[in-house]
């Protein structure tokens, strides 16, 4: 679980790329040949986070740094949700009650301590974990929009019909012109389209596609609304002396 506050970052596709980029290689090392590792996101509908070209760009760049052979992106029905994740939260909430919440150190703790039998884990995010993640650099076909998908899978590996880099996607109705683009299932359900061109054959080799490090979103703490600092400032004399020093080093407007 990645927390962050306002001074530190915003809450958009940048972000959520970044909070799943930095999740990855904390947590795999690159396969070697020929192994093969898939990663299943499960997400809502929420196209400013999760429904967007830069997780796409993101699906793809995870599989040519070797960290996966597959990504697929699940998304739940509109206005039916729910995910296992919500669930947590309504624990952590529970638990929020019954805390005493002070600075965001008081809150990454009572997130650690809201479920004993089997504790979340909490990375906090920097400034530096931000990273300017592209977002162009797969080719977008015309007339797709993903998120009017079900779910998107991107794949790294051939089989069948050369699929490194190709985008699958189970479509409906709306985007029924897709299927003149690319390639269909028999049930004309499932489509496979090409994110980046193929090269020519005796073509001069590719540079990758994707850098291996890529700037950071924010060079330095983000500033908090004028208003909402000088509220801050008036309620420090009822803090704690050890929660004060957080709330004098935010920056404002």
């Amino acid at each position: 679980m990645c927390v962050w506050h306002e001074g530190i970052a915003h809450r958009g596709a940048i972000e959520v790329a970044s909070c799943i980029l930095k999740w990855v290689k904390t947590k795999f090392t690159p396969l070697p040949k020929p192994e093969v590792r898939k990663l299943i996101i499960l997400s809502d509908r929420c196209c400013g986070q999760n429904n967007n070209w830069r997780m796409l760009n993101l699906m793809s760049m995870l599989i040519s740094m070797g960290y996966f052979t597959q990504v697929e992106q699940k998304f739940m029905v509109s206005g039916h949700s729910f995910l296992p994740c919500d669930r947590s939260f309504a624990t952590i909430e529970k638990r929020g009650k019954v805390s005493v919440l002070h600075t965001p150190d008081d809150v990454s703790k009572m997130i650690l301590e809201a479920q004993p039998a089997k504790p979340f884990k909490v990375m906090r995010m920097q400034c530096e974990d931000f990273r300017h993640l592209p977002d162009s650099v797969l080719k977008r076909p015309a007339g797709l929009q993903i998120t009017s998908v079900r779910w998107l899978k991107v794949t790294g590996i051939g089989k069948g019909i050369d699929r490194k880099h190709w985008l699958i996607l189970r479509s409906d109705d709306s985007i029924s012109q897709l299927r003149i683009l690319g390639i269909c299932t028999p049930d004309r359900a499932t489509v496979y389209l090409r994110l980046i061109s193929k090269p020519k054959q005796g073509a001069t080799p590719q540079p990758p596609y994707f850098a291996s490090h890529y700037p950071r979103a924010y060079e330095s703490p983000l500033p908090i609304k004028k208003n909402k600092y000088q509220d801050l400032m008036t309620m420090l004399n009822y803090l704690p002396a050890a929660a004060r020093s957080f709330y004098k080093s935010l920056q404002s407007e």
